[in-house]
């Protein structure tokens, strides 16, 4: 009876132990990419935060300027930078998009496809409407000052939320691509020695 039963007991420790070990290298493994996405995602934070201060430093100083001649600080509604500023935005967001979705290369793009569309046609366009509205109406109307207060304020919504995601995604998958590209030369370097050696 020892004979038979001693085998499947090591058999079936053994089958435990490689499930407990599995567990623990899914666990850890599992815990080291959501580390990493975390890493990523605040780096592309204060990159897409350094990129939108520079954005609304010309407004800044627009702001600065007509405070210092006497003007309010909110005439800068008034003013056709602001939709400039609008379409930056805009602008930037979709090149962090399509930068984000073309490094994980997904296999439809049917997703990028529809949020570029979004916000081209709830974004981009609206700012450059009201851009040329600004430019052509005199007086401004009230309503057009405040769409326009309204759809540069949506626009730092949008780049802070897409533009973040899409910078992640460029830095997560961009520096795997990046170190593939570097292990290829000394990979044909390996196989160029090997040749040589079989020669």
């Amino acid at each position: 009876m020892a004979i038979y039963i001693t085998p499947r007991l090591t058999h079936r420790n053994g089958s435990l132990h490689r499930h407990f070990i599995n567990m623990i290298k899914d666990t850890f493994i599992a815990g080291s990419v959501v580390e990493t996405h975390k890493v990523h995602r605040k780096a592309a934070f204060y990159a897409i935060l350094g990129d939108l201060l520079f954005i609304v430093l010309p407004l800044v100083v627009i702001a600065i300027v007509d405070v210092s001649v006497g003007r309010s600080v909110f005439a800068i509604i008034e003013s056709p930078e602001l939709s400039f500023g609008s379409a930056v935005l805009f602008g930037q967001t979709i090149i962090k998009v399509v930068s984000g979705f073309a490094h994980t290369k997904p296999s439809g793009a049917e997703q990028p496809v529809f949020i570029i569309a979004l916000i081209i046609v709830f974004g981009l366009v609206p700012s450059l409407v009201v851009l040329a509205l600004l430019l052509s109406l005199n007086p401004i109307p009230h309503e057009l000052q405040l769409a326009q207060a309204c759809i540069f304020a949506q626009g730092i919504v949008v780049f802070l939320l897409f533009g973040v995601n899409g910078h992640a995604l460029s830095l997560r998958y961009g520096g795997k691509q990046l170190d593939r590209n570097t292990d290829l030369p000394s990979q044909s370097t390996g196989i160029q020695h090997a040749d040589h050696t079989s020669k």
